[in-house]
């Protein structure tokens, strides 16, 4: 697999821009950024609910980061000219997009860190969808660990904006983990550690944002181990990450 091509010089000059920006529009409630790992492969599982959040995870990372974006951005005039200069690679929503998958998988080959909403398209309410298996095939097929991260606070700031106003936006990044189950998981397993996934999300958010996941509780037995746990290889279970 040929590695992923070096960041730009405009993704370098593009989070310097951001933060600057963000400094005067947001009041950035940033924790956890010590969890992320400085070297090696990382899946940045991020919510979303506002189209600030991919752009916080970018400009706060302590580490070079590659962002998936929906393929109708890449359309639009000046803002997927931005998008491309970034960096960033285009998804096709709604299908099993193997082009994209494949860029993933080199972006996490190539050493970089990877974001991704596991929800797999922006809440219209601001509070958790339930989550898709992209983030967890991505970690079973490349071994690379997955940060939840919560990001909440954005949807108000435009109206703020418009009233100069500062947006309060929250960034809490958890600890890593990794799937127990390696390098194969049936599909209940799954779903079952997307769930898991966004719970560890859900835990860092106020509660009336947990939406598709308030009052669930924690599984009995936990698919995803902290990073660094020795996995269980399993070799009958049928394989539902392989990507040809």
């Amino acid at each position: 697999m040929s590695e992923f091509p070096r960041r730009p010089w405009f993704y370098h000059l593009g989070n310097w821009f951001m933060r600057l920006v963000f400094r005067i529009i947001l009041r950035v409630d940033i924790r956890g950024l010590e969890n992320i790992p400085r070297t090696g492969p990382v899946i940045y599982g991020i919510s979303h609910s506002s189209f600030v959040d991919p752009l916080i995870a970018g400009a706060y990372s302590p580490r070079d980061v590659v962002p998936m974006a929906k393929i109708e951005a890449f359309g639009i005039p000046v803002i997927g000219m931005v998008i491309r200069l970034y960096g960033a690679f285009a998804v096709r929503r709604g299908e099993v997009d193997m082009t994209a998958v494949k860029t993933a998988l080199r972006v996490l080959h190539s050493g970089y860190g990877l974001i991704i909403a596991p929800e797999g398209h922006r809440s219209e309410s601001g509070a958790l969808q339930q989550g898709r298996e992209g983030a967890i095939i991505l970690s079973l097929r490349s071994g690379a660990p997955i940060l939840p991260i919560a990001v909440w606070g954005g949807k108000p700031l435009w109206k703020n904006l418009g009233r100069f106003r500062k947006t309060d936006l929250h960034f809490y990044v958890g600890k890593p983990v990794i799937p127990a189950i390696m390098p194969k998981a049936t599909r209940e397993q799954v779903t079952q550690m997307s769930d898991e996934l966004m719970l560890l999300i859900a835990e860092m958010m106020p509660p009336e944002l947990h939406g598709y996941y308030a009052g669930w509780s924690k599984p009995a037995q936990r698919l995803l181990h902290p990073f660094g746990a020795t996995p269980v290889v399993l070799t009958q279970a049928k394989e539902v990450a392989s990507v040809k």
